[in-house]
């Protein structure tokens, strides 16, 4: 399926969008990091935790800029049940304090103009929401989607994003992408969405629960 059909899928409600090591300091600690493209601007990668609650150690896909190594902007798509996989997006800084638990409204200004998003403080230094339209609405779903769609089409040139916060932390300018990379993060992007679906049934059963995953090549008594 293309960027486009999925896109306009997840605006539906089934599914919506430093170095790699300095990006995920600002994070729970992972096991399994699998990079599919690293750019100047932005780069992809899958993370698979070996187990754990919370929706930090779900597998998910990373759609993170690359333009600071201290702070940053991702967009996470998290699997979070069989036939499901939700739109995250996730804002940190190693120089934050944060009160865990609190919320705070976070803007992008992009191209459909600045979408406002209600963050919550999951760790001290990174702020975390949803994306789901059953949670932002579909006008602002179908916005997002629409500036990401601009975002990753390497026919366009310029298409920049910026971060502005409520409290006293200044602006954060993502610059615009060149054509060769803005083609491959695309590409990237389907690539890791697809292989974080195919990986489904290795953390949900279909009846919802966890699966077995431990094997034995003796019968049970």
């Amino acid at each position: 399926m293309s960027w486009a059909k999925r896109s306009k899928a997840m605006a539906k409600g089934a599914t919506l969008a430093g170095a790699l090591l300095l990006t995920m300091s600002a994070l729970p600690a992972t096991s399994g990091q699998t990079q599919y493209f690293m750019g100047d601007v932005w780069g992809v990668w899958q993370v698979l935790p070996d187990g754990g609650e919370g929706p930090e150690e779900k597998p998910r896909c990373m759609f993170g800029t690359r333009t600071w190594t201290h702070k940053g902007l991702n967009f996470m798509y998290v699997l979070t049940g069989l036939n499901y996989i939700e739109p995250q997006l996730q804002v940190y800084s190693e120089n934050w304090e944060l009160p865990v638990g609190e919320k705070t409204n976070v803007d992008l200004v992009t191209v459909a103009g600045p979408l406002n998003f209600e963050l919550k403080a999951e760790g001290t230094n990174y702020l975390t929401g949803s994306l789901d339209p059953a949670v932002i609405g579909n006008d602002k779903a179908f916005a997002l989607l629409g500036a990401l769609s601009y975002l990753l089409d390497s026919r366009r040139s310029g298409i920049s994003m910026s971060v502005k916060f409520a409290g006293n932390e200044s602006e954060w300018p993502i610059p615009p992408m060149k054509q060769l990379e803005t083609y491959r993060v695309k590409g990237a992007i389907d690539k890791c969405y697809a292989d974080l679906k195919a990986k489904a049934a290795d953390y949900f059963a279909k009846d919802g629960g966890q699966p077995n995953r431990k094997t034995s090549p003796f019968a049970q008594p």
